[in-house]
């Protein structure tokens, strides 16, 4: 199981999203979220994804327009649930994401 937590500080929302293999080689997704957009995106895209999802952008159904169209485009879950579906599936390292803590972006010089 690969758990990852989104911080968006700038609309003050977190979502904590899950992913575990299946025995039949995909991965349950559960999303816990105070994010209403979030909320509706995570019940279009359900509680199983693919390997095709996770690795396939113009297939994947994480990046699908339609199952996209109630987050912002600076929503970083997208981003959060693939991230967690590659830390599962052994597509990056676990031991390193201990080191490193997160991945992140930072307001350098927003004018």
């Amino acid at each position: 199981m690969a758990v990852v937590e989104v911080d968006m500080k700038f609309c003050d929302k977190k979502t904590k999203i899950t992913v575990t293999p299946r025995d039949d080689g995909e991965f349950d997704l559960h999303i816990a979220t105070n994010c209403d957009s979030v909320r509706r995106y995570a019940d279009r895209l359900g509680d199983r994804l693919s390997l095709i999802d996770i690795t396939e952008r113009s297939l994947s159904k994480v990046f699908n327009p339609f199952n996209c169209e109630p987050i912002t485009l600076t929503c970083l879950t997208p981003a959060a649930i693939i991230t967690a579906a590659w830390l599962e599936s052994g597509m990056m390292s676990k031991s390193r994401s201990k080191i490193i803590d997160a991945n992140c972006v930072k307001f350098i010089d927003a004018g």
